[in-house]
């Protein structure tokens, strides 16, 4: 396996009243090509933090970030895109126009970016919508376009920080399974940032638990659920799922396991 990303010993605090507040402490990652990895921890751990320095909007104090074994520290990264938990749309826009948005930044021209994303509209059920709005979306569609700004760019590692939060949960299972076959398909790494830890053991290969205060990878945990199945229903029936879940709830130690 190949390393696309690596953190090194990344240090972040913050200035508050009372003196620096330590956000993350010490940590070191690394995700490999075609891998899906989880960061998965309590409110408080520093997830949204990680997620600003991996993609180079915000400075650690300490440590270095490595895109394909380049630094890329505090700088924004082409090889790299990432989706949010608000899809944040324009409004104003069609969807084929929120589509192409990074493709006309990056100077691509009109008609060959149509040409990309309208490969994309058949992957991800959109046919037809070319030239709806937002506004006459679902959300799970708004959050389609969402992705699919980010893969027309065709970045190697796609970073996703809480973007299921905000759905109900038939449409959150759905767009994970679309996710997971896609990515699989097309051979991306994911950088999934999550609170929840049944998404983490359902998608990842890998999945890192942080604690809080300060933010620290405190396990490393391999994921094999002895499937090869991309549809999330069937993954959670592995023999194995209620075992990593335990596994990585004891780790975060912040409550008392549910009675069974």
């Amino acid at each position: 396996m190949t390393k696309v990303l690596e953190a090194i010993n990344i240090h972040k605090s913050y200035d508050a009243d009372t003196g620096p507040v330590n956000v993350l402490k010490g940590l070191n990652f690394h995700a490999d090509t075609n891998e899906f990895i989880s960061f998965v921890g309590p409110s408080g751990c520093g997830k949204s933090t990680l997620f600003n320095i991996i993609t180079g909007l915000l400075s650690p104090d300490e440590g270095h970030v490595l895109i394909n074994n380049r630094e890329t520290t505090g700088s924004p990264s082409e090889h790299l895109g990432y989706v949010l938990q608000k899809d944040l749309l324009f409004p104003w826009r069609s969807v084929m126009e929120n589509v192409i948005l990074g493709l006309e930044v990056r100077g691509v021209s009109k008609k060959k970016a149509h040409e990309q994303a309208g490969e994309l509209f058949k992957t991800y059920h959109l046919e037809g919508y070319e030239n709806k709005y937002p506004s006459q979306l679902s959300g799970g569609m708004r959050q389609r376009v969402a992705l699919m700004r980010t893969m027309v760019t065709r970045p190697d590692i796609i970073l996703m920080d809480e973007a299921y939060k905000a759905l109900d949960y038939p449409l959150k299972i759905s767009l994970e399974t679309e996710l997971l076959k896609v990515v699989k398909e097309q051979k991306k790494t994911v950088v999934f940032i999550t609170h929840d830890i049944e998404e983490a053991v359902t998608l990842s290969d890998r999945v890192y638990v942080m604690k809080a205060h300060p933010g620290e990878i405190v396990q490393e945990i391999h994921i094999d659920l002895q499937t090869d199945a991309r549809d999330i229903p069937q993954r959670r029936l592995s023999p194995r799922f209620n075992e990593y879940y335990e596994q990585i709830w004891r780790s975060i130690g912040t409550a008392p396991l549910p009675a069974a």
